[in-house]
């Protein structure tokens, strides 16, 4: 469900899959949309065939992996646009899909030993931001595949449905930064997003019902229903 404001279309604040009539479809936080354009903040952007995917597997990709972020605004007229989805209904149809594949086959063995859910790392003593044990393994996969040789930028800007909005990012190290350094990548962060950072525990969450990359604020008062914006 999104966050209600009067002035802005019933998507506001939900990722949603946005297709176009050429080889484009882009995934980002609905900001409006009207007969003339569709806005989104947060966006990626996949080109059929780019990375060896099709515009399909790179949207059924997105929705259990989540997607990295290319662009803070994009504005698409509407004439260029051919569809617009909710990315959580693709959740809804993978889910369909497994339930079915799983009727099919056999029943296996139960493991005797299950494996109990993993918890949530916080900072140490020190630290301002911590990263879970599946953060840092996405992270490493993503740089690995998308940009080597960068870190992982963790930062605070000022818009969103609550005041402020979290920025996730690949980047270089730049001066000033105080840096974060994990197995195999750094995380950087602005001195001033370390004010509104500190305590902040970064999550990775798969599956049919994950969400992607998801922050853990306590120092957040109140947070948006996209689970991007905050406030203090």
């Amino acid at each position: 469900m999104g966050t209600f404001h009067q002035d802005k279309s019933e998507l506001h604040g939900i990722t949603v899959v946005v297709d176009t009539n050429g080889p484009k479809v882009y995934v980002g936080r609905c900001d409006d949309m009207d007969d003339e354009k569709v806005i989104l903040l947060d966006v990626d952007v996949h080109e059929d065939g780019q990375n060896g995917r099709s515009k399909q597997q790179y949207v059924e990709r997105a929705a259990k992996f989540g997607v990295w972020k290319k662009h803070d605004r994009v504005i698409l007229p509407r004439a260029e646009v051919s569809s617009v989805k909710r990315l959580g209904e693709m959740h809804s149809q993978l889910g369909a899909v497994a339930t079915a594949t799983a009727v099919a086959e056999p029943p296996k063995k139960a493991d005797p030993k299950p494996v109990p859910a993993p918890v949530a790392a916080k900072p140490a003593d020190g630290e301002v931001v911590a990263l879970t044990a599946n953060a840092q393994a996405e992270v490493k996969r993503l740089l690995a595949l998308e940009k080597p040789g960068a870190g992982l930028r963790l930062g605070v800007k000022g818009g969103g449905c609550s005041g402020l909005s979290y920025k996730l990012e690949f980047d270089q190290k730049k001066e000033g930064d105080l840096v974060i350094a994990y197995e195999g990548f750094s995380v950087f962060l602005d001195r001033k997003s370390t004010i509104y950072l500190r305590g902040v525990t970064l999550d990775h969450q798969k599956g049919l019902q994950g969400k992607g990359f998801v922050f853990h604020n306590p120092n957040a008062t109140n947070t948006c229903g996209c689970g991007e914006s905050f406030s203090v």
